[in-house]
């Protein structure tokens, strides 16, 4: 039994995390989107098609949500927001990631 209950304990340490939803975007994927640079295309090329979009005047607003809820407890969960806005050009003007009140964690 208690070789049952390690094997499980250890099974739960090595996955990580026991749910995830959307898409994760790594730090990586971030710093390849420039900013005044970096279009619609780049962005939908790297991350992939936003799940989320939003017109804001004349630019849009693309959001990737992502949320990973640990097996662990006091691991800690993610409940974070990728953000790019475009200008009427297609062009990236901002970027940034915001957990889920809103406030920017990453630019």
């Amino acid at each position: 039994m208690l070789k049952l209950f390690t094997t499980i304990i250890t099974a739960l340490i090595v996955s990580g995390c026991a749910y995830t939803t959307g898409t994760e975007i790594k730090p990586q994927a971030m710093e390849q989107i420039k900013l005044n640079k970096s279009t619609k295309s780049d962005v939908e090329r790297v991350i992939g098609y936003p799940p989320r979009k939003q017109n804001f005047g004349k630019g849009e607003i693309w959001y990737y949500d992502y949320q990973a809820i640990s097996y662990i407890p006091f691991a800690g969960n993610k409940n974070e927001t990728a953000v790019f806005e475009f200008n009427s050009k297609g062009v990236v003007t901002k970027k940034y990631k915001a957990n889920k009140a809103g406030n920017p964690l990453t630019n």
